[in-house]
């Protein structure tokens, strides 16, 4: 007897507006049931994973692929990774020109599974132009960065460098067609909520054969330096799968990196098994390992999130969990046995962002 196919997903952690929450969860959904229809068909969960973040990056919500956050020099700078519980690691970072980045990581992946036959080790992570040109060696098609700019992200962006115009005297500033935007006035402290920029976005997903692959895929946070590299590039903060675990994180990249938060949800739930629900083990990593960690001691906003799936080796039940401690996130799940994905977006009151966590699982245990 095979498992059931299994598909968790975010679209990031921050602020998600209530006007689009909808939006979101239809994203979400589409994503789920994207990466479902291929599971039931037989594809593996790596194939499933990547059709479910190129949905994603696809749209203009989320910060990765087309509509990322801008770099200081008004440019798209993407981040991906993916991990697999076969051990294997492939990633890009500060990658231009490429509409869905997840696809080159894919190809890369398939290079460590199929070595060239002149002996050389294929590579783990590509950076930069490098990225880029080994995307269209591999035959992507390379688009103008220009295409990839979103009006929301070009909007952000021109508010933000005002404020850093402040501080260096300098300004660039991008032109963008702003026809159908709301002129609706809202407050300072709205505009800013309702233009934040989610983080990284992931996908996890199990196969019939009890196979893990998880994605991530990141624009960045804005105005970042040219070239700076985010945590959904880098395996152990961002991405963490073993044979039974898979976790996904979101947030503030810098915070993430400093405090591996991915593999270290996954060792505490590995060494807390058997003996309390892994979803008090989540809540209290979270806490403990996040929030109240020594190394973000002078850090006065701590913003992180993170999924999960966890396959308990001792009853053999597959739970799926999600955190965070910034203002939203929104997740999703779908299983073989559901008719539809289940999706929402849960909010942590005002005061209580980088204070205390809110964990959850989608009340969710089923037999492998």
């Amino acid at each position: 007897m095979g498992y059931l196919p299994v598909v968790l997903i975010h679209a990031g952690a921050g602020y998600h507006s209530l006007a689009k929450s909808n939006s979101y969860i239809q994203l979400c959904n589409l994503s789920s049931k994207t990466a479902m229809e291929l599971l039931k068909d037989g594809s593996s969960a790596t194939e499933a994973a990547v059709a479910a973040m190129k949905v994603l990056e696809d749209s203009s919500l989320t910060n990765a692929g087309y509509g990322s956050s801008l770099s200081i020099d008004g440019d798209v700078e993407c981040d991906a990774s993916m991990m697999t519980s076969d051990g294997y690691f492939a990633a890009v970072a500060a990658m231009r020109c490429v509409y869905n980045p997840i696809v080159v990581v894919h190809k890369i992946l398939d290079l460590q599974h199929h070595p060239p036959k002149d002996g050389r080790i294929p590579p783990s992570f590509l950076v930069g132009e490098g990225a880029t040109r080994f995307a269209e060696e591999q035959g992507i098609t390379l688009v103008e960065s220009t295409t990839m700019v979103s009006e929301n992200a070009t909007k952000n962006f021109n508010k933000y460098s005002k404020i850093v115009q402040q501080h260096r005297g300098t300004k660039r500033k991008i032109e963008a067609d702003t026809s159908g935007v709301s002129s609706v006035k809202q407050s300072a402290d709205n505009q800013l909520e309702e233009s934040s920029v989610m983080d990284t976005v992931g996908v996890i997903c199990m196969d019939r054969e009890g196979n893990l692959a998880c994605a991530l895929s990141s624009g960045g946070i804005a105005l970042k330096h040219s070239g700076r590299v985010g945590q959904a590039a880098l395996i152990g903060s961002g991405c963490w799968v073993e044979k039974n675990i898979a976790v996904a994180t979101t947030g503030c990249g810098e915070q993430l990196m400093r405090t591996l938060l991915a593999k270290t949800v996954s060792d505490d739930l590995q060494a807390a098994s058997g003996s309390c629900q892994p979803v008090d083990v989540f809540n209290q990593t979270m806490k403990s390992s996040f929030i109240d960690n020594p190394v973000l001691v002078k850090d006065n906003v701590k913003l992180a999130g993170a999924i999960v799936l966890y396959v308990n080796p001792e009853s053999s039940s597959v739970e799926l969990m999600w955190s965070h401690t910034t203002k939203s996130m929104c997740a999703s799940y779908m299983t073989a046995k559901c008719a539809h994905p289940q999706s929402l977006v849960t909010r942590l009151a005002s005061d209580k962002v980088s204070q205390v966590p809110f964990t959850s699982s989608f009340g969710l245990r089923f037999e492998k």
